[in-house]
């Protein structure tokens, strides 16, 4: 097997795409991005899973490496090792290549960079909080159902009124989460950057620049109180229940202007 430049990214990418990788990958991130939730207080522990996940996708890449027939001693394993290590050459191909290739080049980053890998599990459990949101939303739906169908003897017109102050609280949450997510992305696309040897620096300025505007907005959406109760729930492990504390502590705000803003924001961040 050639070991020059165009094999080692091909074993790499093969690698990556492999349904042993995948699968480790996704059931650490399941399991331990709930740690990674903006508590300072837990560096200790995210520092430490660090560890274990560069232990734990060491021993697949050690597999993976033993399913095609090749050992410790191999030379192109060796040289893939060494590219693991010292990954940033290959990397910026990659990112800088005609775009054909879908990899998740996080996934490579994360393997020797705290910055990006906190970025990364960051990012991912705003993801899985919008899931909980939308799962939210279905629970909502399943309840209204079943009152409907049991008499009511509330007043009619303060029932809808409720149910509509509940519809738009729920709408202002999901904008909100959505600021959170793009700002976790934005951060990750900033360490991925602020990780290779010779960064972009025109896109780490328009990184920044965008994340300043979006945490701008995030701050409208949180009070103080707000702020002090969200470290007060981060030992709870319940998405669903972090969502539901938030809403009596969202401010009232023009969701279509609002709406419109966070749409232009995507389409800047879709420029970068």
């Amino acid at each position: 097997m050639s070991s020059d430049y165009s094999t080692v990214k091909e074993v790499i990418l093969q690698m990556l795409a492999s349904p042993t990788w995948k699968n480790q990958y996704n059931s650490f991130v399941d399991e331990y991005c709930i740690y990674f939730d903006d508590d300072e207080e837990q560096s200790i522990q995210q520092n430490n899973l660090f560890k274990q996940f560069q232990t734990e996708m060491a021993a697949i890449y050690d597999s993976f490496f033993s399913s095609l027939g090749l050992d410790n001693s191999d030379e192109l394993q060796i040289q893939v090792t060494i590219y693991l290590q010292n990954c940033l050459k290959i990397i910026k191909e990659i990112l800088n290549s005609d775009g054909d290739e879908e990899v998740d080049i996080q996934q490579l980053l994360a393997l020797g960079d705290f910055q990006v890998f906190k970025a990364e599990m960051s990012f991912q459990n705003k993801r899985r909080e919008m899931a909980a949101y939308q799962q939210l939303v279905d629970d909502e739906e399943d309840e209204e159902e079943v009152e409907q169908q049991e008499e009511e003897e509330q007043d009619p017109k303060e029932e809808e009124d409720s149910k509509a102050e509940q519809i738009q609280k729920m709408q202002i949450l999901k904008i909100k989460l959505e600021y959170e997510q793009l700002q976790e992305e934005l951060q990750l696309q900033q360490a991925m950057q602020i990780s290779l040897d010779t960064p972009n620096q025109k896109k780490l300025e328009q990184i920044s620049q965008l994340l300043g505007e979006v945490f701008a907005r995030l701050q409208i959406l949180q009070i103080e109180e707000m702020l002090q109760q969200n470290q007060q729930m981060a030992q709870n492990n319940d998405r669903k229940s972090k969502l539901i504390a938030q809403l009596n502590n969202l401010p009232l705000l023009d969701l279509a202007k609002e709406r419109e803003i966070f749409t232009q924001f995507k389409l800047d961040f879709a420029k970068i």
